[in-house]
């Protein structure tokens, strides 16, 4: 890693850091606030990839995992907004 950490670097650091608050949410509405974070975060991280200077080819496939991981995190949330709205218990498998 270089002396002074980049902003891709940065972010996957949040990212990390926020996926795990997101596995150890203790609370449904912890858990919705950490995926939304995520859902922020990954959008940051995707318009880095955008302006880098990687090729298009590495760029479109780096993209297609960040949508895709931003994808299953905006469904997180909305599963779990819907169990807070409806007054749903969760049940953990």
């Amino acid at each position: 890693m270089a002396l002074r950490p980049t902003g891709h670097e940065l972010t996957q650091q949040a990212i990390n850091s926020t996926y795990q608050r997101a596995i150890d949410a203790y609370t449904v509405e912890d858990a919705v606030r950490c995926h939304s974070e995520l859902v922020d975060l990954l959008a940051i991280e995707a318009m880095i990839v955008r302006v880098s200077s990687r090729t298009e080819t590495t760029k479109a496939d780096m993209l297609r995992e960040i949508h895709a991981s931003a994808e299953y995190h905006r469904d997180v949330v909305d599963r779990l907004t819907d169990i807070i709205e409806n007054k749903q218990q969760l049940v953990w498998p």
